[in-house]
């Protein structure tokens, strides 16, 4: 009889923990489905490089938050000729505007880190193209009226060194120019700078000496003033003496070169007399030097 009784007894317990079991499985399936319906949607990052008169020899590469920029959601290595494109979870990027960076890294020379600043985007983000140059030191430069102290836009910048072109750049509504200059120059002499405007001012020469990376200059063109009688004429050859008398035996005060600009008051047969105004590096100032030109020279210009 007692053998029986334990057995009666068993049953209701077997039947709550065959009960409690199912319940467990049932609660398992649900989590599962949960987890499944919560996985997160990804997007993929894209980006092409522009390579520019140089050999970079592989790319890094990271996403990161703006906010945390100590902590990249991912960094990869890429090599040239390889697509860059990265897969990551949607829901780990900022929601903010504009509240992620993608930030690309040229090695294998002295290459300006390079960043994209994108919003949170479902499916596929394409960032706008890098361009990789050529590692340059940067010369900020302000073109400015030298009268009325006012910008001067649109004015074609070059930098020269041993009669070979470095740079150009063109200054924009604020007279502003960023001049990029090769790090391969000779760094021991000075960079000539050359600015023309067409016309609008006289055409502008100086050396300047690079500092390494950044550095700013001023630049104030002067405009030409024509007193009663007087005509502007503009230089069409190279290394064109202007001398300080009428005569061939008379002294060279410097060489003129195309585009630069006379301001005439007397014309003697074959020879014109007149004024050009040079820029003095050590004083900072414009001069007024007046000499003589040959007419085959020069050819007048409207102003």
């Amino acid at each position: 009889m007692v053998k029986q009784t334990n057995f009666i007894n068993t049953i209701p317990f077997l039947f709550l923990l065959n009960f409690t079991l199912a319940q467990e499985d049932s609660l398992n399936i649900n989590n599962t489905k949960i987890i499944k319906s919560q996985e997160s949607e990804t997007v993929t990052i894209s980006a092409k490089v522009n390579i520019i008169d140089t050999n970079p020899t592989a790319y890094r590469f990271s996403i990161y938050a703006r906010s945390k920029s100590a902590e990249p959601f991912i960094q990869k290595l890429f090599f040239p000729n390889e697509p860059i494109q990265i897969i990551l979870p949607l829901d780990i990027l900022n929601p903010d505007s504009l509240g992620n960076i993608a930030k690309l890294e040229p090695l294998g020379d002295k290459y300006s880190i390079q960043y994209r600043m994108f919003d949170k985007q479902e499916n596929e983000i394409i960032l706008t193209t890098y361009e990789v140059l050529k590692p340059a030191d940067i010369i900020k430069l302000t073109i400015l009226d030298k009268d009325s102290k006012k910008s001067v836009s649109n004015v074609n910048i070059l930098a020269f060194q041993n009669g070979k072109l470095l740079s150009s750049s063109i200054s924009d509504s604020s007279g502003y120019s960023r001049l990029r200059v090769p790090l391969n120059r000779d760094k021991d002499i000075p960079v000539n700078i050359l600015i023309d405007t067409d016309g609008q001012f006289q055409l502008y020469r100086r050396e300047l000496v690079i500092k390494e990376e950044n550095s700013e200059e001023i630049i104030m063109l002067s405009s030409l003033e024509l007193e009663i009688g007087e005509s502007v004429y503009q230089v069409i050859d190279d290394l064109v003496p202007f001398r300080e008398g009428p005569e061939n035996g008379s002294s060279v005060l410097f060489l003129l070169n195309s585009g630069d600009q006379v301001v005439v008051s007397k014309v003697a047969g074959d020879r014109l007399f007149g004024r050009v105004k040079v820029f003095l590096e050590m004083q900072g100032k414009y001069k007024n030097v007046n000499g003589w030109i040959l007419h085959k020279y020069v050819t007048i210009k409207d102003i």
